[in-house]
């Protein structure tokens, strides 16, 4: 399995805009499973399961791993995927939308886990959507470059901080928004 992937492909990309397999990449984050075992935890019919892991196969986003029994055991192919579409206005638009929506919300879920109180949710999580997706687009010529190198997770975690530094300027108002929503001191 590689640490990071980044993926910037169109078609690739627009696979994730289904919920039911941008959940079972997320789901099998955790571990490998089977497809039986994401049909319980998905509430799906295992028929609906097989045919949405073929796509996320035939992707590179899971990859068969072992058995378990009769049952054929899932993985993802990168613990973490880089998802950054290269151009405007493309058939991603949509999906980028509810992976930003889906990552504002789980950023929202950390931060009330560890203590904050964020009077507003909903603007909390529109302000880290804008963030997330001015990010994504200013800094997607220099993702498209670095597309096919093999990152570890420190590595990533630089990366991604040098992507804030670079574009800080442009994502002034967001800081001083999101700031403010925390309620942490100027």
């Amino acid at each position: 399995m590689k640490e990071v992937l980044i993926v910037t492909d169109p078609e690739k990309i627009k696979l994730l805009g289904d919920r039911t397999r941008l959940e079972i990449v997320n789901l099998l984050r955790e571990r490998p499973m089977s497809a039986s075992e994401l049909s319980v935890i998905l509430k799906k019919s295992p028929s609906t399961i097989y045919r949405h892991i073929n796509l996320l196969e035939k992707a590179g986003f899971v990859e068969e791993v072992g058995k378990d029994g009769n049952e054929t055991l899932y993985r993802r192919t990168a613990r973490i995927f880089l998802i950054a579409p290269y151009q405007d206005g493309d058939v991603t638009t949509p999906t980028m939308k509810a992976i930003h929506r889906q990552e504002a919300e789980t950023l929202y879920n950390i931060f009330t886990n560890a203590g904050f109180e964020i009077d507003d949710k909903n603007a909390f999580i529109e302000v880290l959507e804008r963030f997330l997706t001015t990010i994504e687009r200013l800094s997607r010529d220099l993702i498209k470059r670095l597309e096919g190198f093999d990152l570890n997770p420190i590595e990533f975690i630089h990366l991604m901080n040098l992507l804030v530094l670079i574009n800080s300027p442009k994502l002034q108002e967001e800081a001083k928004e999101l700031r403010k929503l925390l309620k942490l001191e100027d």
